[in-house]
Order: C-alpha cells, then structure tokens, then sequence
C-alpha cells in the first residue's frame, strides 16, 4: 500500500495511468503517451517498448485505444482513488449513481462503493434484493486485510450501458474482456470463452515461457563460466604479473 502510487505510474509521463494498455511484451503505458511515443519514434510499421526495447508492431489504422486494457493496472488505479479518499479526497459511487463523495463506504458483499444515499437504500441494487447482514465499511476506516479485499472484488463492464455488468468472459478476437451484454452486441460470433479459462491459458503460457527464460539463462551464464576458464588456463596469473623493478 505504501508504493500503489509507483505501481500505477506510466514510464513515459511520470504520472499516474489514463487508459492503461498493455503492449505485447506486457509492459504497460497510458493509451495516448504510447501512441505518441509510437507514432514519433516508428520505423517499417514497429516501435520500440520504453522499458525493454523490444520491438512492437503499431496497430492496424494506429487503433492504440484497441490495444489490450491492462485490468490488473485499472484495479490498482482504483484502489489508489479509495486509498485517496480515505485521507480526504472525494471518489465516485458505484457504477449507477456515480456521486462523488468524501464519505464513501464499501459493500464488501455486493463489492461496490456507496454513497451515504446508496448505504441507507441500497437503491442501486434494486428493491427487490435483501442486503441484510452485508458487511458495509466507510472508507476512511479501512485496514490493511479490507483494502486487500477491494484489489480482489470482480470487474465490471467499461462499455457504456454495460457499466453494472461484470466481466466474466474473455474475447479472443479482440483480447479483452467482455460481459454478458456484450456477447449479444458488439462481440457476436467471436470467439468467447469464460474468463477464468482463459486467465489459466495465459497463466500457463507465461510460466511455460519463463522456464524457457531460465534455461536460456542458464546456458548463457554455463558459457560466459566456460570462457572464464579457458582465459585463465591460456593466460596464467603468473603471466600477468607485472616484472619488479
């Protein structure tokens, strides 16, 4: 908690992320710094990465807005506006009321943020739902464990319209995640499965390539080892004494 702000933090402006999306080397910037940063630097259709230099195609028509959005950097982003307003700062309401607010709680049961108004009706979840019994904390008296809780609560829908509406399924086409309303709208026919499948499909990737990463590592550190030792065999320490005078 005491270095959320340097985690949320874009290399290129030095300030915390506005649209954050995550290149195909997974390092992640702010939608608009990226694409000026590509668009000045690109050479024959790619750029280099500002923190790795690995070299990234520009997307089809400079479409950088349709670039993976880094979730894992949203809900960090999040979770620095709650750390925010429980020092003072106002933060909005959950996604149908939207109010900002200083006196913001969390329902960590229907895991959203409340105004004062939401608290007392529970209005944006409808009448018809019992919320007797949900744990509801202002934010200003959160511990470590309940802001651990927050990191962890469900995303939901950027698509407007679709903003009460939890991702719970992934996109292969457009390498992004969706909801239920979006299967039917702007995702239809594509390629869609749930979202913790396709999470355990990247997982797998990622550990497969790190242990590749770690033989290659190895080799590489076996011959520098094995140049070492064929230099000091060819010249002797005693050939590099220097002759006394």
């Amino acid at each position: 908690m005491k270095s959320l702000r340097k985690h949320v933090e874009c290399s290129i402006c030095l300030d915390t992320f506005t649209e954050p999306k995550t290149i195909a080397c997974l390092h992640t910037f702010c939608c608009k710094c990226l694409k000026r940063h590509a668009l000045a630097s690109k050479r024959e259709g790619k750029f280099r990465c500002p923190e790795c230099q690995a070299q990234i195609d520009i997307p089809e028509g400079n479409r950088f807005d349709q670039l993976p959005t880094s979730f894992h950097e949203n809900s960090l982003l999040g979770l620095l506006a709650v750390q925010q307003s429980g020092d003072g700062s106002e933060i909005s309401c959950g996604p149908a009321c939207k109010k900002k607010r200083v006196d913001i709680s969390y329902c960590f049961d229907c895991e959203k943020l409340l105004c004062l108004d939401c608290v007392n009706a529970h209005e944006v979840f409808g009448p018809d739902l019992s919320h007797e019994g949900h744990k509801v904390t202002p934010v200003k008296q959160f511990e470590v464990e309940d802001y651990e809780a927050l990191l962890k609560r469900k995303a939901f829908c950027s698509q407007k319209y679709h903003e009460g509406k939890v991702t719970e399924f992934y996109c292969r086409v457009c390498q992004t995640c969706v909801c239920q309303a979006c299967l039917v709208s702007d995702h239809k026919n594509h390629d869609i499965e749930p979202l913790e499948k396709a999470a355990d499909s990247a997982r797998a990737k990622i550990l497969s390539g790190a242990e590749q990463m770690k033989e290659k590592n190895k080799g590489c550190v076996d011959v520098f080892r094995s140049t070492e030792e064929t230099a000091a065999d060819l010249c002797p320490a005693k050939c590099l004494q220097l002759p006394n005078k």
